[in-house]
């Protein structure tokens, strides 16, 4: 007696006992042509076409080629093993596995059934998106769907932006963002800054794979007297500093401490306002850390349009062309001035440092009524806030 008959027995009798495991899906078999390359590419079992069952729900079975090896999940346990190609025809040697045990009605069988299948593999097809391995006789066994190539996750940081949603603590508790406080992170190449909720923060980062580490972090000074919004943002500024590893998902980035405990989940940030869609005031300069608040009585404006940035520097009024990149770095030419000269001393000595500093700002952000204007390193930020005729 064939042990295949008794695995798809068995693996249709669990599933039968699971609940909405029906279905029924072919495949053509092998018609004789050269397939694409298989090494790089990675699979999901979408159905076991000698069964009437579907999978058995949760489980997912996947299949990853190299250039002389495959291996993968097989709902259970890891697997790995060996193949050979000659055109369509395919070899697959040397199964080896993993030995947990997974509880669950019908994964063992389904695995086993599996893993027994892809073993008998003799014939490959890849039509589109879809993989389909057959016996030796051409009838269709094992029916996958291609999982999409993934972007190399350190490169997919550098000129993004995200709102923080969720802040895990190491006990595995997770609580939301404070309602009325918005905490931000955006990345540079090599720098990461944003809005803590009150402050402004700065820092370094390093990615390889899905691995990152988080240089030492700095922020503006100011007090935020709602409650909570102190600790909140000491709360997040601490744990960003913890994370060893993270992940992006269609509509997520969650970093991990080295636990693997999910610390901070974070959701795309839109960025659908311009710099010329408002006029702006500064309302105070931040050099390493220093926060210093503009005069009063003194205004100092910013007005972006048609690739010119103008206003007052607080006595006299300038110009400067500036433009933004496609990657959004900011890059503005030493401005023009009038030549007034105002009292007192100290008008002239804010403006002079405003049109100094304002050619060093490389990238911008604007939330919700307020552009912020910042250096490279993030350790320079000027501050401005809308404001109407």
């Amino acid at each position: 007696m064939k042990l295949l008959p008794i695995l798809a027995c068995l693996f249709l009798a669990a599933c039968l006992a699971v609940a909405g495991c029906v279905g029924d899906q072919q495949a053509p078999s092998p018609d004789g042509k050269a397939v694409l390359a298989l090494p790089g590419t990675e699979w999901e079992l979408a159905a076991i076409a000698i069964t009437s069952v579907n999978l058995v729900e949760g489980t997912t079975i996947t299949l990853t080629f190299d250039e002389e090896s495959l291996g993968g999940t097989a709902g259970c346990n890891l697997y790995f093993g060996s193949y050979t190609l000659d055109e369509y025809r395919i070899a697959v040697e040397g199964i080896g596995s993993t030995e947990m045990y997974c509880g669950e009605a019908g994964v063992m069988e389904q695995e086993l059934l599996y893993l027994t299948l892809l073993g008998e593999a003799a014939s490959v097809r890849i039509d589109g998106d879809t993989l389909t391995l057959s016996d030796a006789d051409g009838v269709p066994s094992l029916i996958f769907a291609k999982v999409p190539e993934k972007v190399p996750i350190a490169a997919a940081l550098p000129g993004t932006a995200w709102e923080l949603g969720t802040i895990g603590s190491k006990d595995g508790t997770a609580s939301s963002v404070l309602s009325g406080t918005t905490i931000s992170l955006v990345f540079d190449e090599e720098t990461l800054g944003g809005s803590a909720g009150c402050n402004r923060y700065f820092g370094s980062f390093e990615a390889t794979g899905d691995g990152i580490a988080i240089g030492a972090i700095g922020s503006t000074k100011m007090y935020c007297g709602e409650a909570g919004v102190m600790e909140q943002e000491q709360q997040y500024l601490a744990t960003l500093g913890e994370v060893s590893s993270y992940e992006i998902g269609s509509e997520t980035l969650t970093f991990f401490d080295e636990e693997g405990n999910a610390r901070l989940v974070f959701h795309p940030k839109p960025n659908e306002i311009t710099l010329g869609n408002g006029k702006w005031m500064l309302e105070s300069i931040t050099e390493d850390g220093l926060q210093t608040t503009v005069l009063p009585d003194r205004a100092v404006t910013a007005i972006f349009d048609n690739g010119s940035v103008g206003g007052t520097g607080g006595c006299n009024s300038y110009s400067a062309a500036y433009e933004v990149s496609e990657d959004g770095r900011l890059r503005i030419e030493p401005p023009i001035q009038t030549l007034v000269y105002c009292m007192p001393e100290a008008v002239m000595d804010q403006e002079s440092r405003y049109f100094s500093l304002l050619t060093e700002m490389t990238k911008y952000e604007i939330e919700e009524d307020r552009l912020l204007l910042s250096s490279s390193d993030g350790g320079i930020i000027l501050s401005f806030v809308q404001f109407t005729d």
